[in-house]
């Protein structure tokens, strides 16, 4: 992906932006921010000063350390560096962070640290410029880290220099490890043998039968999908209606955000049915359960899914809605594969796409697609055309049954 998440600061700003231009129907609403799930979603900077965002680590085994100079865990370093260079060709990266949080023992500059580091250890895994790990200055990643909220099982404060979060090849933290355990100590290289010997992750793709993919809204960008006006522009009564949901079904949304169709389905399969809703940010679940409790619906069950799979149970589903997302999968070969498997017998999946034969649908060109090129992408996957309904201002809405069927 070309596009990389701005900071914390930028964000605040790309929404305000947002949010001025869709009352104007212009396109910048459209003009998504790449979401990476897990502890990867933060730009970085190399000793060197070069900008690195984490997301390139996405399918490898990273081991982040806060690392010192002048500590008396300083040794460290060459069991860290025989760690790299014994499991890097397996996918370990190990990514150190120095920091002055702890004794003033990282004073040193940028250049100071690497050249104490290469002298010293012969250090050649990554290294980062000097953040803070701690306080009220604690980089947005560390504090991703140590946060109970954003990482329940392994979150907590760094206590000292040389403390080791290791993250799996999904994004996810799967262990912290205090200063005191060594980097070649069993219960740590057991947890990274571990994590390496899982699957590799599918890499994602730029492009998919002639269509540039889209990045992922960031759930920053969030309130925009509640906006005012937005029954007006796309008809979502009228869309929902079209579904012909009945009760009792068992339905889902995914890329179901903060839950704007997904509630609504809900009301359509009544007490007696469910609406799983899947999303790959925990953040926007969240939002959606908040709601959910707000609205007083309870036949709402939220998943974490994978930008490569979305956790669906197999065979259980009467229809699946992809309501503006598909354009943004990153695996769309992978992700309808999961979604073709999750239907019953006779059960559809729905797009709903803003249409890109239309210039007056005020969406960038990235976030449309034209119903010729939705053929060609479904048809490729195991999917035939059962209907469409073409009485929707802005957008495309087509319905898929499983083509063996």
């Amino acid at each position: 992906m070309s596009t990389k998440p701005p900071t914390p600061t930028l964000l605040m700003l790309s929404l305000l932006l947002a949010s001025v231009a869709a009352a104007s129907h212009h396109e910048t609403p459209h003009d998504r921010v790449y979401a990476v799930p897990g502890a990867l979603d933060f730009n970085m900077q190399t000793l060197e000063g070069k900008d690195v965002h984490l997301s390139d680590y996405f399918g490898k085994v990273m081991l982040a350390v806060n690392v010192a100079s002048k500590c008396g865990y300083t040794p460290q370093y060459k069991d860290l560096q025989a760690l790299h260079e014994k499991y890097q060709a397996q996918g370990l990266a190990i990514v150190g962070f120095p920091a002055n949080d702890f004794g003033r023992q990282e004073p040193g500059t940028h250049a100071e640290i690497r050249q104490f580091c290469t002298a010293n250890y012969g250090i050649s895994f990554d290294m980062m410029s000097k953040i803070q790990v701690k306080g009220s200055g604690k980089h947005p990643f560390y504090d991703f880290l140590t946060s109970e909220k954003s990482n329940p099982a392994h979150g907590g404060p760094v206590k000292w220099n040389f403390e080791k979060f290791l993250i799996g090849r999904d994004g996810q933290v799967v262990g912290h490890y205090r200063s005191r355990v060594k980097p070649l100590a069993d219960e740590l290289v057991s947890a990274i043998e571990s994590e390496l010997g899982k699957p590799a992750l599918p890499l994602g793709l730029k492009s998919y039968l002639g269509r540039t993919i889209a990045d992922t809204m960031h759930y920053a960008g969030a309130p925009w999908l509640l906006r005012g006006e937005r029954e007006q522009e796309e008809s979502t009564a009228k869309m929902i209606r079209a579904l012909g949901l009945k009760p009792g079904q068992s339905v889902c949304d995914v890329g179901a955000g903060n839950g704007y169709h997904s509630l609504m389905m809900a009301t359509e399969v009544a007490s007696n049915g469910r609406v799983l809703a899947v999303d790959v940010q925990p953040e926007m679940l969240d939002m959606l359960k908040e709601r959910a409790a707000e609205a007083g619906i309870d036949n709402v069950t939220t998943q974490l899914g994978k930008l490569h799979d979305p956790m669906l149970p197999i065979g259980t589903l009467d229809l699946v809605l992809l309501a503006d997302v598909y354009h943004e999968f990153s695996h769309p070969v992978h992700m309808l594969g999961a979604i073709r498997k999750s239907l019953k017998p006779g059960g559809q999946v729905v797009l709903l796409e803003f249409r890109a034969e239309d210039d007056t649908v005020p969406i960038k060109k990235l976030h449309k697609m034209s119903r010729k090129q939705i053929q060609a992408e479904l048809s490729a996957n195991g999917f035939k055309l059962a209907k469409s309904y073409d009485d929707l201002p802005w957008q495309h809405m087509m319905f898929y049954g499983v083509e063996s069927e």
